[in-house]
């Protein structure tokens, strides 16, 4: 028919892009890659960069904190073609190679950690008190030091810390202080930080018989009757089989484990 294409006849050639048009898909497609954002890895992962995998070391692949508290080498962060956080696309206010090395993390691969790290902040008053923050949140996570073999991920338990009080520790060692929204997030860590020691520290001190009573106290708050001494007998049950792998579980998670179960 007119207009279609014969037996052994070549097809048309469709228009081909040009160079240019070429390298504007391409930029177009880079932009597009850099604004998108990274998967955080899991927190027990916090001795290797989440971008590259690598471990974090002393040469290339130096841990750098951002205020967002995302931790990422150096090598990797040196590559952004933003100047933001990969993960949650935070604006990174402070210039990248101010940034300092976290040797909080550093530490926990076999690194030394210097005396002092040379850095400028606005005055002598704050840099003395930055000084005293780090050495803080450094011994602090010198806790963390179980976990540092097989590039982080090594056995939960063989740590003194329950795997709560881990977790925030690891929040906290992430906080960069240079920045305003670091030392705000670790004010924050050091809190809830803070309040699950206390926490713990009770419920290691409390005897059986104190313990059961505030339990059935916060059960009966929550509106919950048990009808007869069976009912009550599986309840304990259940508190036994929260507790029996020696884990400091508060008295809120009891009672809804409790709850949830009956």
């Amino acid at each position: 028919p007119s207009g279609g294409v014969r037996r052994g006849q070549a097809l048309p050639q469709l228009p081909t892009l040009g160079r240019c048009q070429h390298g504007v898909l391409a930029a177009e497609r880079k932009a597009l890659h850099s604004t998108m954002p990274v998967q955080a890895a899991q927190w027990t992962e916090f001795l290797s960069c989440p971008i590259c995998y690598n471990e974090f070391d002393e040469n290339v692949h130096k841990p750098i904190s951002l205020g967002c508290s995302h931790t990422v080498c150096q090598s990797c962060l040196s590559k952004l073609h933003r100047k933001a956080c990969p993960f949650d696309q935070t604006a990174i206010h402070t210039d990248i190679d101010v940034l300092p090395v976290n040797f909080a993390l550093l530490q926990l691969v076999g690194a030394q950690v210097p005396d002092r790290q040379a850095l400028k902040l606005s005055n002598l008053g704050e840099d003395r008190h930055y000084e005293v923050a780090k050495k803080c949140v450094e011994d602090l996570a010198l806790y963390l030091k179980p976990l540092s073999g097989s590039k982080g991920v090594a056995s939960l338990n063989q740590s003194t810390l329950s795997r709560p009080m881990q977790r925030k520790l690891v929040t906290l060692v992430n906080c960069q202080l240079v920045e305003e929204e670091g030392r705000i997030r670790a004010m924050r860590a050091a809190r809830s930080l803070g309040e699950r020691t206390v926490t713990e520290l009770i419920l290691q001190h409390q005897n059986p018989q104190q313990l059961s009573a505030n339990l059935w106290a916060a059960v009966r708050a929550r509106g919950c009757q048990f009808l007869g001494p069976a009912m009550q007998e599986e309840a304990l049950k259940l508190v036994l089989l929260a507790l029996e792998d020696g884990s400091a579980l508060s008295r809120k998670v009891l009672v809804l484990f409790v709850v949830q179960r009956l």
